[in-house]
């Protein structure tokens, strides 16, 4: 039963994360322009869902999935044009995207193993 629970929370997160990869790769690529960044980012989610997946998480799967839409929804809400030394124009959206990106999957990672409920009591 566990086990079938783990596999439901891990696709479905999957899933979400998925979603989130095709929508801002493809459909809303005109906000961004980036191409490998959003890639990269999936893969790393994927990474962290497999992992989940063995360690048996229960909150880190939802907060990888639902990381990739925050991260990408915070960073467009608060991303800054500027220009390097160069001259070469940049944006930190991507720098934003990352940053809130790994801090959520942390959080989750932190609760599933020292606040979850779902923890089981080593006495």
């Amino acid at each position: 039963m566990l086990l079938k629970r783990n596999v439901i929370i891990h696709l479905l997160s999957l899933g979400v994360l998925c979603i989130g990869f095709l929508l801002f790769r493809y459909v809303l690529f005109d906000i961004h322009g980036m191409k490998q960044f959003p890639l990269g980012l999936f893969v790393i989610g994927v990474i962290s869902l497999v992992i989940s997946f063995f360690f048996n998480g229960k909150i880190t799967p939802i907060c990888t999935a639902f990381a990739y839409i925050i991260g990408f929804s915070i960073g467009v809400l608060f991303q800054e044009d500027g220009i390097d030394a160069g001259g070469t124009a940049t944006n930190n959206l991507w720098i934003i995207w990352s940053v809130v990106f790994v801090f959520i999957i942390l959080g989750g990672i932190i609760f599933d193993k020292f606040v979850s409920p779902f923890k089981k009591k080593s006495e």
